[in-house]
């Protein structure tokens, strides 16, 4: 018998300056309101790699880095988006701005999601555009950056922000802008740092 796992549990998000930030509790952030998220250990990576754009599938399809001996750079470059991609998730002036600036940093150094050692279960949190815009749902458990550019979102898009960490802990690997666009799962992490080029 297959054995799954899921927990529900109080979970700490806080901003991050980085694409990819380790909150450890050394961090210098301040933590925002607790709300309850979704948590899975690696046991349940066997479910196919994120067939579906809702919340399974981004569950799916991050289980997989937990996997035992996971390729993080070949797990992470499909996550890349396409030219068409940021035009469906973001108003046509920031698409513009964006779209060149994750490209040119996907070329230089390829964005490599991946948890810290030990790290073994997922934390998983999704907003909506409409969520982001007004500040509600699980908008506060976003990094602040996201409420400035909630404006510049296309409608009705779900966006995720999750976590690595280990058995019982709440801090760990946090990422955020995993999205589900064009039939395929992309990451546009931070985008709010490109508001200003």
């Amino acid at each position: 018998m297959r054995k799954t796992a899921l927990l529900l549990s109080l979970f700490i998000v806080a901003c991050h300056k980085d694409t990819a930030t380790s909150d450890t509790p050394s961090s210098s952030v301040t933590p925002l309101p607790t709300t309850v998220a979704t948590t899975t250990t690696a046991s349940t990576a066997t479910q196919a790699q994120g067939a579906s754009g809702d919340e399974a599938g981004a569950r799916a399809l991050l289980m997989k880095f937990l996997a035992p001996g996971a390729d993080y750079p070949a797990l992470s470059k499909p996550l890349r988006p396409a030219t068409a991609d940021y035009g469906a998730l973001f108003d046509a002036e920031t698409a513009a701005k964006l779209g060149p600036q994750y490209d040119q940093h996907w070329d230089k150094e390829p964005m490599v999601i991946a948890p810290k050692a030990g790290q073994t279960e997922l934390k998983l949190v999704a907003a909506t555009t409409e969520d982001l815009r007004a500040d509600k749902g699980n908008a506060g458990e976003f990094p602040g950056g996201w409420k400035r550019v909630a404006p510049h979102l296309k409608a009705h898009q779900t966006w995720y922000r999750f976590k690595f960490v280990k058995p019982g802990e709440d801090l760990g690997m946090a990422f955020d802008g995993l999205t589900f666009v064009n039939g395929h799962w992309v990451m546009t992490p931070k985008p709010w740092h490109g508001l200003d080029h």
